[in-house]
């Protein structure tokens, strides 16, 4: 089996089909490799859906003020580029580990969706779910305290670790994180020293740790 077929066989979009469908959808892409903060996409790029295959991307843009402002990071089997989006998009994506990216040709990947109707209704709950927690963060932004911010930020990150627990794993520096919520990276640096203080989080390493119940309680306060 080649290795561009072997990633498409892991990604959740495709995985079911059949090793003969599996095979003309793998034809139809391009993958390049990126190194770590190359950028992939940026404004004014038109006509290319990508997938990320392995690795980590990031999607941002450029205030009129010159700050970056996060809008979110995307891993494995997530979608990013021209989705038939009216206007130019004001996006820039780069690659925040060495990542695998392939691409194909609008027209082309959006007829592939329409030919394997699983692939569209896979497709559309993705997009409907980013676009959901996206939405939820940028509410977030426009209406919270910072402190509010940053724990529905976490509860977004968090990934289900066990029955009451939940973990963001990931990496992310406090610079990353003042650029997700739109406060200062010492904000950042105090609120997460105060969440700690109150004992609503543990970290370990890079990780944080925490009982998603309990950093509820705190989200509306």
């Amino acid at each position: 089996m080649n290795k561009k077929l072997w990633y498409i066989q892991q990604l959740d979009l495709f995985k079911g089909l059949a090793k003969e469908k599996l095979q003309k959808i793998e034809s139809l892409f391009a993958m390049k490799e990126y190194c770590k903060k190359e950028v992939i996409f940026e404004p004014g790029d038109k006509d290319k859906v990508f997938i990320v295959k392995t690795g980590q991307v990031e999607l941002y843009q450029i205030t009129p003020s010159g700050k970056k402002v996060i809008i979110e990071r995307l891993l494995p089997g997530s979608f990013f580029g021209d989705l038939g989006t009216e206007g130019d998009s004001e996006l820039f994506v780069e690659a925040t580990t060495d990542s695998y990216v392939c691409s194909l040709n609008k027209d082309k990947f959006f007829s592939m969706v329409s030919q394997y109707p699983e692939l569209s209704e896979k497709l559309m709950k993705q997009l409907f779910n980013r676009l959901t927690q996206v939405e939820k963060r940028m509410s977030s932004v426009a209406s919270d305290s910072a402190f509010q911010r940053i724990i529905k930020l976490l509860l977004n990150l968090g990934k289900k670790k066990a029955h009451d627990s939940m973990e963001v794993s990931e990496k992310f520096t406090h610079e990353e994180l003042s650029q997700m919520l739109g406060i200062s990276r010492q904000t950042v640096t105090t609120l997460i020293n105060q969440l700690e203080k109150k004992g609503l989080i543990t970290r370990s390493g890079k990780s944080i740790q925490f009982d998603p119940t309990k950093l509820r309680q705190f989200s509306t306060s």
